[in-house]
């Protein structure tokens, strides 16, 4: 053991190089050692002693001496010492191996220089050390760079000496032990037992984070450290893009490595024993291999796991359903720890390739192939096939287990994403634009991701992108924090500015194409001003994606299942007609499209199991709920004309001028946050109390100042968002917001007349199918009233509207009257339609095969018809029942009670009266048909309103539908089958009566008019006016009430289609005082 210092410095110079200047040291070394004679001889004339003392100062010499020694050179040399000396080198041995093992040696040898060195020599020594290693990078580092720079560049075998040397050291086992919970201290060997024959030098353990420090300290500031680096991280993700492992795979998965570890072979399942006495003895290979041989949690029995994954496709790569990925994210991770080597890749050319496209960037950039691990079938196919192969046999057991194995794998691929490109952000300034550019160029090469209809080969895969947002939502979580006090942060006229990704082409919220390019064109001209913040940048790429990443995926799950649902209601059509097409020519025809048609449905059920297993995780369903509450409270922000919700809140209803900021705003920031709530709710995502209160107040603003949304669609989502979430679900009573409902200021304050608002808004959307489309936003709408109906505060709103003057309350319940007037003469009237064909169907033994499924047919159609319109007409008189009960005297004006009454007339009539058989068909519960219900609630709406001689003489005035006869039979049936107690049928005997008297009066005074004047009667209603009032555009005169009632549902006048106001019509006084004189003179009379 050395006594000295120099005596140290010179055999730890000897034994890191591996060389000696002493030919008789070389000799009894068996010339293990490398004599170097020529060096030997150059520094022999400097030196005092012989052989020369070996130090630091010499390692350059020493390192060039030995490097410049070729086996493959001299071997025609007559010089025999040297023949011996190039003999003995290490066979394949290039000049990386050499420089690395020498590496090793020294980082081993500053182990022992507290043992072999006093207190005082130790820190020289130690600098020694530092410097030796410093050279060894250099040159590490230079034969990376040049190859050939010395000879032995290449294995016996030909493979070259290239900056690929270093995959296998960051990926070797025990670099990505950590992933798995072992301890590599024991990792790092200074001896290595590598065939240098085939394969080159590592380095492991411990010493690669040295090793890449050092070389990122010495070739880290512009001097090539991307040349001797870069090539291997692109190897790294080439590899889980193409799916190959390289020559040394990293989790080590041969048949030879799992029988040596006891793996059990031939069914594809791990071996407890083999792996339980791997993982004690720390055997980190065989666990690896145990891993990869048994297949993963959640898995199909019987699934294998290749190189590329359990059943992957050939042009997959690496997948979520393997572990072959790991080693070579996780060896990124690491090596991004080292800011120098996190802010080289991100200058690295094919960081942000540039002539790449919106499907190619996830498979041409460094990072995507990383990025695009998912389980979304578009991509991955394959994870559909492993995990849901008979997805729609699966049992809800089987399912979750596959759904939380799913989610555990992609949380661990979000963390690893999530800390490459915060390393990368937090690496240099430079860096982080870099990081910037490539988000902005994903948005903006994937636009049309934001379109209805998108070819699949033209863009970005759902994971790519979905995985992107999810990453920029972790950016996003310090500046959400739950006082949103950094919200002010975010630069409203970012977008108008940006150019990261195009937003001109984008529909605005509330402005014409014209007018976004001229505001977007001023704001690119105004002269640029500080950068935006780090902040602005994350808020507004994560909005984008908000859209382009989970904003499409959710529309292709809704495509999907819509699709899924056709297919299914084909095959049960098919499946009801067998019996009338198994005997005809075409059968075969017909079991083959059901077999094809099963195994759609298979397919479809696949893909949506696939793609929710990683949309519903719960850690990314909070990420989700918490950005886009952020993203509400921020576009009310950007609404409100001070910009300061919700410091103070928003005041509602938000002033008449919107903002030309908010108007200006792309559409689908606002739809985005519709379509992703709506998909929480649908998943039944819990929500927190901030989050409940923040989607209140997002609905409640936006439904009570409909004038700052141009698209009607997107109002609906605002009530379908709160339909789902006051609905009943799952063991309770009330949905997710109905708590909130009933409590929340603004809502007690607003809710009711917007909610009334919207009714009256949705009857025109502007689409072709608006007929249709209203019914679904207001069968919505009813079932918030329902949820809120018993609250005192909103109790009092609903009679403030019905009792200001200049509301339209009065429009509000006309509209609903017509909607129940509508749907329930509809399903009265194919109900008898249906009682028709279903009596055709039992004598229609002589049709054909042909007729009878056609005749089937449209059995089937009318069922769907009468079903959904008596299950919206139920829903809608339910509300005419709640709304008769509470503002009874709203009904009672001219314009409304006469409609109300011959519409309830009529279908009672139908109900209780000799129609009603008509009504008899077979399975009534098949189309929602309770007829006994449905009379209970027409006789209610009757009872809430009989106390009102308005109402009274409406019934009367009815020459149509009303029949007494009708009424008491009506009243038999409620008695008999108690529909209504005892009180309630006395006041229903008793509102009979007082029509009856109420039409006798009416017929006297009738008579006693006797025959009326044409210029008196009302010429759409045939009746006599009472307050004649002439129409300026058609110069036609009709009664007040008649033209009132007419303007409830159509505001053109009805003579010519012209616009029409009530507040437009002249009152014809000199006609108005003819009549009352008529009417005078008339009783005036004496009775013939």
């Amino acid at each position: 053991m050395p006594t000295s210092f120099d005596q140290w410095q010179h055999v730890a110079v000897s034994t890191i190089f591996n060389i000696t200047l002493d030919r008789h040291e070389a000799e009894s070394s068996g010339w293990e050692k490398t004599y170097l004679k020529e060096l030997a001889d150059d520094l022999a004339s400097d030196s005092a002693s012989s052989p020369p003392q070996l130090t630091a100062s010499v390692a350059d010499q020493i390192l060039i001496a030995r490097l410049s020694l070729d086996p493959n050179g001299d071997v025609m040399s007559d010089d025999a010492e040297h023949i011996a000396i190039l003999a003995s080198l290490p066979k394949g041995q290039t000049s990386w191996d050499y420089l690395v093992a020498c590496w090793k040696k020294a980082r081993a040898e500053e182990s022992r220089v507290r043992k072999s060195l006093s207190v005082a020599d130790q820190p020289k020594a130690l600098g020694v050390l530092e410097e030796i290693r410093t050279l060894l990078i250099s040159y590490a580092g230079l034969v990376l760079q040049t190859p050939d720079m010395f000879p032995n560049a290449a294995k016996p075998n030909g493979t070259p000496l290239s900056p690929l040397v270093l995959v296998d050291s960051l990926t070797r086992v025990s670099s990505s032990i950590s992933s798995f919970g072992f301890s590599s201290s024991n990792a790092a060997s200074s001896h290595s037992n590598v065939d240098l024959t085939t394969k080159f030098e590592t380095i492991d353990g411990d010493d690669l984070p040295v090793f890449l420090q050092e070389l990122a300290a010495r070739f880290g500031n512009d001097e090539g450290l991307d040349e001797i680096l870069g090539p291997a991280f692109t190897e790294l993700t080439r590899r889980i893009r193409d799916g190959d492992r390289g020559s040394d795979p990293p989790a080590a998965s041969s048949s030879a490595t799992a029988q040596g570890a006891g793996a059990a072979s031939g069914n594809g399942g791990v071996n407890p024993a083999a792996l339980n006495q791997a993982l004690n003895n720390q055997d980190v290979q065989s666990v690896i291999a145990q891993l990869l041989a048994g297949r993963m949690p959640g898995a199909q029995q019987g699934a294998g796991s290749g190189p590329l994954g359990a059943n992957a496709k050939p042009n997959e790569g690496l997948t979520i359903a393997g572990l072959e990925w790991r080693p070579y994210v996780n060896a990124i991770v690491e090596a991004v720890e080292i800011k120098p080597i996190a802010s080289m890749l991100a200058h690295l050319s094919n960081f942000d390739p540039t002539d790449t496209t919106g499907s190619r960037i996830e498979l041409e950039s460094l990072f995507g192939p990383m990025l695009r691990l998912s389980a979304f079938p578009d991509a991955y196919p394959s994870i559909t096939q492993h995990y849901f192969a008979n997805a729609t046999s699966q049992n809800h057991q089987e399912t979750d287990s596959n759904f939380r194995s799913i989610q555990s794998t992609m949380e661990i691929v979000h963390t690893l994403n999530f800390r490459v490109f915060n390393a990368l952000v937090r690496s240099s300034p430079q860096a982080r634009e870099k990081v910037l550019t490539y988000w902005g160029k994903a948005c903006a090469l994937n636009a049309k991701r934001g379109a209805m209809q998108v070819r699949q080969e033209l863009v970005a895969s759902d994971g790519y992108m979905v995985n992107l947002y999810e990453m920029l939502l972790r950016f996003a979580e310090p500046f959400m924090d739950a006082g949103l006090t950094k919200i002010d942060r975010i630069d409203l006229e970012y977008l108008r500015k940006q150019t990261r990704f195009d937003v001109l082409e984008l529909t605005r919220i509330n402005a014409t194409e014209a007018e976004a390019k001229e505001w977007t064109q001023q704001g690119q001209s105004e002269p640029a001003g500080a950068p935006a913040n780090f902040i602005t940048e994350v808020f507004y790429i994560a909005v984008r994606l908000n859209n382009l990443g989970l904003g499409k995926a959710v529309r292709r799950i809704d495509e999907k299942e819509k699709e899924m649902g056709r297919f299914k209601k084909r095959i049960a059509e098919t499946e009801a007609d067998r019996a009338m097409w198994s005997a005809l020519p075409q059968a075969p025809q017909y079991e083959n499209f059901l077999k094809r048609a099963k195994a759609e449905v298979e397919r479809l059920h696949g893909e949506i199991y696939a793609a929710q297993s990683q949309l519903m995780a719960p850690d990314f369903l909070q990420k989700v709920i918490t950005f886009n509450c952020f993203l509400m409270t921020w576009l009310i922000r950007v609404a409100e004309p001070d910009a300061k919700h919700p410091h103070p809140q928003a005041t509602l209803p938000l002033p008449q001028d919107v903002p030309t900021r908010f108007r200006m705003l792309p559409e689908h920031i606002f739809e985005d946050i519709c379509d992703v709530m709506l998909f929480v709710s649908r998943v039944s995502a819990p929500l927190s109390e901030a989050a409940k209160n923040d989607l209140v107040t997002f609905c409640t603003t936006f439904l009570s100042s409909g004038w700052y949304i141009k698209n009607p669609f997107l109002k609906a989502k605002l009530a379908e968002i709160l339909f789902y979430n006051v609905i009943p679900w799952g063991r309770h009573t009330n949905g997710i917001l109905s708590d909130t409902l009933n409590i929340h200021r603004l809502a007690l304050q607003h809710l009711v007349p917007a909610l009334m608002n919207f009714w009256i808004e949705a009857e025109n959307t502007g689409s072709h199918t608006q007929f249709y489309d209203k019914f679904n936003i207001r069968y919505h709408l009813s079932q918030i009233f329902k949820s809120i109906w018993n609250n005192a505060k909103h109790k009092e709103q609903i009679h403030r509207q019905a009792q200001a003057s200049g509301s339209d309350f009065v429009v509000f319940i006309n509209r609903l009257m017509n909607d129940v007037t509508y749907l329930l003469d509809d399903a009265l009237d194919k109900l008898q339609e249906l009682h028709t064909k279903q009596s055709e169907s039992e004598s229609s033994s002589s049709e054909s095969a042909q007729e009878q499924q056609d005749r089937e047919g449209h059995i089937r159609g009318l069922e769907q018809t009468i079903k959904s319109d008596l299950q919206l007409g139920t829903e809608f008189l339910r509300l005419l029942i709640d709304f008769t009960a509470e503002t009874a005297d709203a009904f009672m004006t001219p314009e409304v009670v006469d409609r109300l009454a011959a519409m309830l007339d009529y279908n009672l009539d139908l109900m209780a009266g000799p129609k009603c058989q008509n009504l008899k068909v077979q399975q009534p519960k098949k189309v929602a048909f309770e007829p006994r219900n449905l009379l209970r609630m027409i006789m209610s709406v009757y009872l809430n309103l009989c106390s009102k001689g308005e109402f009274v003489a409406a019934i009367a005035r009815d020459g149509r539908s009303y029949s007494k006869a009708v009424f008491e039979r009506a009243g038999s049936i409620a008695e008999r089958y108690m529909l209504k107690s005892p009180p309630e049928l006395e006041a229903w005997m008793g509102m009979i009566g007082q029509v009856e008297e109420k039409r006798q009066m009416e017929a006297d005074e009738e008579e006693d008019l006797g025959e009326v004047p044409d210029e008196f009667l009302d010429p759409l209603m045939a009746t006599l006016m009472k307050d004649p009032v002439l129409l300026p555009r058609s110069k036609t005169v009709v009664d007040r009430s008649t033209i009132k009632a007419h303007l409830l549902s159509d505001s053109t006048d009805p003579f010519n289609r012209s616009p029409l106001k009530i507040e437009d019509v002249v009152p014809d006084v000199e006609l108005r005082d003819k009549i009352a004189a008529f009417v005078a003179e008339r009783r005036r009379a004496p009775k013939s």
